[in-house]
């Protein structure tokens, strides 16, 4: 097998290695310096490295790129990057080089080499021509056309490995320093919806994949009713996380843009809902009930970001509750407002109550298991489900002209349970005129 940068160049003498800190974030300091050094004018020569993204900025029509690396999507255009200049080399998936971070370059002035390898805490550094060029000899290796091997020399002859002279090692050297091992490297701030539309985007793609395969398995004739039967709760299953994943992400947008509220036909919502939550429930041994007035007059809301909430909730209280408990939904006028209360009742709360009484020490296990993930989202550690924090669906319910409460049952047990209510107003037409 060939071998690695890193091998070749180590024992050098020509090279430095650096153990102050971790091998990749000097390595990062060091390509900070020499995007800092060639900030006066564009870049002109050679560069080797592992990414195309390496001095991206940087990089210009006088800058030829070779990219050694096993990712198929450094073969994309990056969107800046001159692809004219650019030759990309593929490297096999064993291919030890894969494990090393390179930035070789080579410009008129300047002859320099950073490197970071996984088998080591540190990293290489040198501006002498004798190790530059020992790795470009184990780049060429991996370079199997003809043609790019003759470009390769080409180039090479215009640009060869040499000493700087004293002003840019001198000028590189006062860079190098002020990249003190003490300096932070600066990281941009992330904020927790930044983090919650990456999340939701990740989840919400191999879901929808998987749930069309799974859609078009159950088309096939040849699928027995044992078979279908599995594939529609797995259906069931994709459709309950990607409608959760799209409530998350609808939050996330909230401040962007405003919700357009119209009249709502509640009723109507409800009845498609209703038989659906009593199903998700029943595959959890939950029951579910919903008590409805015979007509409820239209409310202002939104229909679609109003459903989303609904099945949120549920689909919330559905999973934090043992098999055997039950879930009450009633719909009840309340002045200018209607109003949604669910009422959640462990598994046998009386036999619970006295249970704890007897047995104090067992009161934790019966609470709610529900942890807080920041400040959007809660966590049921048990299953590793995900959904909204009750403060922002309080905020989503707001921006929808309504209001949520929530409240434990009056008793005098820690937890027998939650009282949700949703106050959402009814539809004027001169409202939205």
């Amino acid at each position: 097998m060939s071998a690695t940068i890193y091998e070749v160049l180590l024992d050098s003498e020509f090279v430095e290695e650096l153990h102050q800190t971790s091998a990749r974030e000097f390595w990062y300091r060091f390509v900070a310096v020499i995007w800092q050094f060639s900030a006066r004018e564009p870049l002109k020569g050679l560069l080797f490295t592992h990414s195309p993204y390496v001095l991206l900025d940087r990089q210009s029509e006088d800058l030829h790129t070779w990219v050694f690396t096993t990712s198929d999507s450094s073969l994309l255009h990056t969107g800046t990057l001159p692809i004219a200049h650019t030759q990309v080399i593929k490297l096999s998936k064993d291919d030890p080089l894969k494990s090393e971070w390179l930035c070789l370059l080579l410009t008129e002035s300047l002859s320099v080499i950073a490197l970071a390898s996984d088998r080591s805490q540190s990293c290489l550094i040198s501006m002498h021509p004798q190790p530059i060029q020992q790795a470009i000899a184990v780049l060429k290796q991996r370079i199997t056309n003809s043609e790019q091997l003759a470009l390769l020399e080409s180039q090479l002859k215009q640009f060869p490995p040499k000493l700087p002279p004293y002003q840019v090692m001198s000028r590189f050297g006062a860079l190098l320093l002020a990249q003190s091992v003490n300096q932070e490297l600066p990281i941009p701030e992330i904020q927790e919806v930044d983090i919650i539309k990456a999340i939701t985007h990740e989840v919400r793609t191999p879901l929808t994949t998987i749930r069309t395969l799974v859609r078009s398995l159950m088309r096939r004739k040849d699928a027995t009713a044992d078979i279908k039967r599995r594939l529609e709760q797995i259906n069931a299953e994709c459709t309950e996380q990607i409608e959760r994943f799209n409530l998350i992400f609808e939050a996330a947008e909230l401040a962007a843009y405003p919700i357009p509220l119209e009249a709502t036909f509640i009723q109507e919502l409800l009845e498609t809902q209703i038989s659906r939550w009593q199903e998700q429930a029943s595959r959890r041994q939950v029951k579910f009930e919903a008590n409805l007035p015979t007509y409820i007059p239209a409310i202002l809301s939104n229909a679609k970001l109003l459903q989303q909430v609904l099945n949120g909730l549920v689909d919330r209280l559905i999973r934090s509750f043992p098999p055997g408990s039950q879930i009450q939904m009633y719909v009840t006028v309340a002045g200018e407002h209607l109003k949604f209360q669910f009422l959640s009742l462990p598994e046998h709360a009386e036999n619970r109550k006295s249970v704890r009484q007897n047995s104090p020490l067992l009161s934790p296990l019966l609470s709610p298991l529900l942890k807080a993930v920041g400040q959007w989202l809660m966590l049921q550690p048990e299953t590793g489900t995900l959904s909204l924090s009750l403060p922002i669906t309080k905020t989503i319910l707001q921006a929808l002209g309504g209001k949520l409460t929530v409240k434990l049952h009056p008793t005098s047990a820690s937890y027998d349970g939650e009282i949700l209510t949703i106050f959402l107003p009814f539809y004027h037409a001169e409202e939205l005129s």
